[in-house]
């Protein structure tokens, strides 16, 4: 995982937040950030993701997130696929996400105030 500065750190802080209403975006970012180099079709998206029902709720994150620029879209042969964004810090905030254990998520959770202390 690249080295996170400060800033770049609380940029991440400043996603989780600004997407914490939704587990889906938080979920979208972090499949994203495990694969930044890969593409994926909405199929594969939801066969990766998807558990009974939740397809909509999944469609919807991820065009939340297209529209925020943080992932972006591709057309391969009249299908559009989804990616990464390249762009900093946005890349850098996605792959901090993937690499956070669960008691380093609780704290920024708590950080970003979307959890309450103890």
């Amino acid at each position: 995982m690249p080295h996170i500065t400060a800033p770049e750190r609380e940029t991440t802080s400043q996603y989780i937040k600004e997407f914490a209403d939704n587990p889906y975006c938080l979920e979208l970012i972090q499949f994203f950030g495990w694969h930044p180099g890969a593409r994926y079709s909405l199929l594969a998206i939801l066969h990766a993701l998807s558990v009974n029902g939740e397809k909509l709720g999944i469609e919807q994150a991820l065009q939340r997130l297209v529209d925020k620029g943080i992932v972006r879209t591709y057309i391969e042969n009249n299908t559009p696929l989804y990616y990464l964004t390249d762009a900093e810090p946005l890349q850098k905030a996605a792959l901090e996400m993937t690499g956070m254990d669960w008691h380093r998520w609780q704290g920024m959770l708590r950080q970003t105030g979307i959890i309450r202390h103890n």
